[in-house]
């Protein structure tokens, strides 16, 4: 039984793109639904609002879990992670070609760091579903 409403998953959902809203891989091609995230974890004061409320996959769902800092790799200095509410994707990401995503921020590198958004099993994923049109900007 899911923590929320089968309203609250649509709203969320549809906010989103219908897609992860930390390494973008769409809802369509995938046999499970994806999990909602709390930007802000329960634990660290944050809310079941809408407003902190982010659609994951289930690998950044995992990875992520209740972390809201990561040390950037480049700088060695810890760093917030990026929160979809808050936040531009393209601001903190880039494609950079056969599937895998570059942090651009400080921010950005530490949420690639955290989410382990560059595993292997993520960019094979993401080779895949561009290989099928189904995630045509991960191809690059």
């Amino acid at each position: 039984m899911s923590a929320f409403s089968p309203a609250r998953r649509a709203e969320v959902s549809t906010r989103a793109g219908h897609r992860c809203e930390y390494c973008q891989l769409p809802t369509r091609g995938q046999v499970a639904t994806l999990p909602i995230d709390h930007v802000i974890p329960r634990h660290a004061g944050g809310t079941t609002d809408p407003e902190n409320l982010a659609l994951t996959c289930p690998h950044c769902n995992a990875q992520k879990w209740t972390a809201v800092r990561e040390v950037d790799p480049e700088t060695g200095q810890p760093e917030r992670l990026f929160h979809p509410r808050r936040d531009v994707w393209e601001q903190h990401f880039a494609w950079a070609g056969g599937g895998r995503i570059a942090g651009c921020t400080s921010v950005g590198r530490a949420t690639v760091a955290a989410l382990a958004m560059n595993g292997p099993e993520m960019i094979e994923l993401r080779t895949l579903l561009a290989e099928l049109g189904l995630f045509p900007e991960a191809g690059g």
